[in-house]
């Protein structure tokens, strides 16, 4: 699908760029049906943000992040993003405001939801947006924060790359994630040796070429599973031998396996 092509909606500006410490959190509730796009933008605010259904891709100048049902992102501050899905969504999302945002780490990440986190998040949406300073409300929005900071991210980020012969190799991979099994193949198409380019991996993204593939084909993986597509037919198309190895890889990597990951999209 050509991102491009699809409808534009207008960034929430409003919460994002609230400038105000005795409301740690502001919340929106979105419900955006069809295939949508929020052109780059960002936020004086961080901002949570947490599908309860469908999937969202994240894109930054750092990479790209999915973020299903089920797991919630955090952007820093004044990160630019572009906010883009296949399909329908419903998500919460989390304004918080700049002197809170320390709490949470600099860089943006997945993690998964837990199902206390879950309860806090449902509970910060019930509360809205009208509360006073050391209300309950307030002193929700800390836990929520306190608790979040305590996740670990979740490997849903795919980091992009400036240097043009591992850039070539990326966009051959995102194109086609289940034709190419090494990394003799791509130095040739790259015109680099296998060495060299084992290196720029390394040296770009901070990962090896097996852990980036990896997290390439998870996320390709999960796009598909929420899709509702047979496991069987995802594990062939990525390159898995079986559908027993592609589940070793998923659970692994997220702690279900494929078929309940699907069940629960």
């Amino acid at each position: 699908m050509n991102v491009e092509n699809l409808p534009d909606l207008n960034p929430p500006q409003d919460l994002g760029d609230v400038h105000d410490p005795s409301r740690p959190i502001l919340s929106l509730a979105v419900e955006k049906d069809g295939a949508h796009r929020v052109a780059a933008h960002a936020h004086d605010r961080g901002h949570i943000v947490c599908p309860t259904s469908g999937a969202y891709w994240i894109v930054t100048p750092e990479g790209t992040w999915l973020v299903p049902a089920g797991f919630a992102l955090w952007i820093p501050p004044g990160m630019h993003h572009e906010i883009y899905s296949h399909g329908s969504v419903a998500a919460r999302i989390l304004f918080i405001d700049q002197a809170c945002a320390g709490q949470l780490t600099p860089n943006g990440g997945v993690v998964k939801v837990t199902p206390f986190l879950e309860a806090l998040l449902e509970r910060a949406m019930r509360y809205g947006n009208d509360y006073e300073a050391d209300s309950p409300a307030a002193r929700l929005a800390q836990v929520t924060l306190d608790e979040f900071a305590d996740q670990e991210f979740a490997s849903l980020f795919l980091p992009v790359a400036k240097e043009p012969r591992l850039a070539r190799v990326m966009r051959i991979l995102i194109d086609a994630p289940g034709q190419y099994a090494g990394i003799a193949e791509l130095a040739r198409e790259a015109g680099a040796s296998e060495r060299t380019l084992a290196r720029l991996f390394r040296k770009e993204t901070g990962m090896t070429f097996t852990q980036w593939k990896t997290n390439l084909t998870l996320l390709h993986s999960m796009e598909r599973l929420e899709k509702g597509e047979a496991v069987a037919d995802v594990a062939h198309d990525l390159g898995y031998a079986s559908p027993s190895s592609f589940g070793y890889m998923f659970r692994r990597r997220l702690g279900v396996s494929p078929g309940s990951f699907r069940k629960s999209s």
